[in-house]
């Protein structure tokens, strides 16, 4: 659908006899991430959202069919995707961390050599991390480039939220700092934070909430939401601690190094996380008073706890429950922010998620699911036995690294034997199938991967559609390999995600703002149709050669 349409729609016309005057431009954008938020969860939680996500939810439009397209769902590529309207095979964040080329380790989709991280302290010896890995442009830089003198800030307790959804020039990205407490941040944007973040960092632990511990606030009607019981099987935590209330550390002053990383990755674990997130965005608003002219800022908020306490306890669980509930909250005590000082209709906001979660495989199995925790043998036996087959048939196994998702090859060793690499790739392919057949849906080779995303070669399945999706010539390791639906490999307690299967590629996706017609909208639609439709929304021109496009909410 054009953007012409839409514009027209916005304005009601169906000629040029109409002469009500175009809607005043939106004075900030504002982007929602709910890390491993659901559709499901969301829609099951409705009738007690009464803030920020109840907003979406009662007067924006949701789109129920929304899904990622790309094959590696993790948190990296989702918020990447989410912020440069681009797939992984043009952004360039195709996972978390992808396996190194000419060693045995493996790259952060944000590490960057060069950077450092910036606390209150100021500049410190660590490497820090960066939008450098990002290949093309973002909401930032697209908005810088749209509205001259924009201001665009970040905001979530993971650098790699913060960065992926605002792009390459954003004015200020912040993430939470687990060894200190505080956000942080690194050269990339400055050498010092704000003096507003460093008063926020001075007294956050006595902002801190839960100082008794995390106990449940779910309300007393709650038995109806369909939530699973406060404890069940495959939940992290010893037997008689998975459920409410969750132990707080000790807090203070004079607490050391130890004890102070302890406390600061409580919170980050936790429902606080997401407190500390959405009040330092409140700050943000108010300090750098965005959205207060005509010039069109942005604000970019991920909210991670859903996805920390997910990993743990499950989505179903009544944890997950409680912290949305509390985010909810939280986001909508910010929105009544912008109404009072943005002003009602002049921003708009989108929300979505990186990704979706497979549920605890024993609860799947209890409900006639063909679901099973793989182990890390199994899959260590799978790799090894496919480099004994391989150095049978070439006199070497050429093998640099591996794990559940892939191998990499050593290139030099190709080259000096005088192999053909692509030879090579088939035969571990066909043999990781061969060896890995109780666990494995695929494996895939580079060339085949690179003849789809590249060339216009036809994908055997929707699935290895979306691995093409997240190829890339020089991340992408020498064989993808893909587990079975309902399957979860090396993890032993809790969940994860990470695949392009149905549950973890379901996310939300929704706006809300002047003009939005509240409802639902069946089409499918994707978190890369979040930038164009901000855009669209805030009457500022659609950047070109997108991958997603703008919706039809008006």
């Amino acid at each position: 659908m054009s953007v012409a349409w839409l514009a027209c729609a916005a304005l009601g016309l169906s000629g040029a006899q109409d002469s009500t005057p175009p809607a005043p431009r939106a004075r900030l954008l504002v982007a929602i991430s709910v890390d491993q938020l659901v559709p499901e969860t969301l829609d099951r939680l409705a009738p007690w959202l009464s803030g920020g996500l109840g907003r979406f939810v009662r007067d924006g439009r949701m789109f129920p069919r929304a899904a990622l397209l790309h094959g590696d769902t993790e948190t990296g590529p989702g918020h990447a995707a989410y912020g440069t309207g681009r797939l992984p095979r043009n952004n360039g964040v195709i996972s978390n961390d992808w396996l190194a080329r000419e060693s045995r380790g493996s790259v952060y989709c944000f590490a960057d050599p060069d950077a450092r991280e910036v606390t209150s302290g100021g500049v410190q010896a660590e490497a820090g991390t960066s939008p450098r890995q990002l290949r093309c442009d973002g909401m930032a830089d697209y908005l810088e480039a749209a509205a001259p003198g924009a201001l665009t800030v970040a905001i979530s307790s993971k650098d790699r939220s913060a960065i992926g959804m605002s792009g390459r020039r954003a004015d200020l990205a912040l993430w939470w700092d687990k060894k200190r407490g505080g956000f942080r941040s690194s050269t990339w944007y400055g050498t010092e934070l704000p003096a507003w973040v460093r008063e926020h960092n001075a007294s956050w632990q006595a902002r801190l909430p839960f100082a008794e511990g995390w106990a449940s606030e779910l309300p007393a009607d709650f038995a109806r939401s369909g939530t699973a019981p406060d404890e069940r099987d495959g939940e992290a935590g010893r037997p008689g601690e998975r459920s409410f209330p969750h132990k707080v550390p000790p807090r203070g002053a004079d607490l050391d190094e130890k004890a102070l990383a302890t406390l600061s990755l409580w919170a980050y674990e936790g429902p606080a996380s997401d407190v500390m997130v959405c009040e330092l965005a409140r700050e943000a608003v108010v300090r750098l008073a965005l959205g207060s002219d005509e010039v069109t800022d942005l604000l970019c908020v991920s909210l991670a706890a859903c996805d920390v306490v997910g990993h743990a306890y499950g989505p179903g669980s009544v944890e997950v429950a409680d912290v949305l509930l509390r985010a909810d909250r939280e986001l909508g005590a910010l929105f009544a922010l912008l109404d009072e000082r943005v002003g009602k209709g002049r921003w708009v906001a989108a929300l979505s998620a990186d990704h979706g979660v497979l549920e605890l495989p024993e609860t799947l199995v209890a409900q006639g699911y063909p679901a099973r925790r793989i182990t890390g043998r199994e899959i260590a036996d799978t790799i090894t036995e496919a480099r004994n087959a391989i150095r049978a048939r070439f006199g070497a196994d050429f093998f640099l690294s591996g794990n559940y998702r892939g191998v990499r090859l050593d290139a030099r060793a190709l080259a000096e034997r005088g192999v053909e690499a692509r030879a090579v790739r088939e035969a571990y392919a066909s043999e990781l199938r061969k060896f890995g057949a109780s666990w494995m849906e695929h494996a895939l080779t580079w060339d085949e991967l690179r003849a789809i995303a590249r060339e216009g070669a036809k994908a055997s399945s929707g699935l290895v559609a979306m691995e093409a999706n997240s190829f890339d010539e020089e991340r992408t390791s020498d064989i993808v390999t893909l587990q079975k639906a309902y399957t979860l490999p090396g993890v032993v307690v809790g969940t994860s995600h990470g695949t392009p299967h149905e549950y973890d590629r379901r996310i939300p996706l929704a706006f809300l703002g002047p003009g939005v017609a509240p409802g639902r909208d069946y089409r499918d639609a994707s978190s890369i149709d979040a930038l164009p439709t901000l855009f669209t929304l805030a009457g500022l021109p659609v950047p070109e050669g997108l991958d997603g496009r703008a919706l039809p909410v008006l």
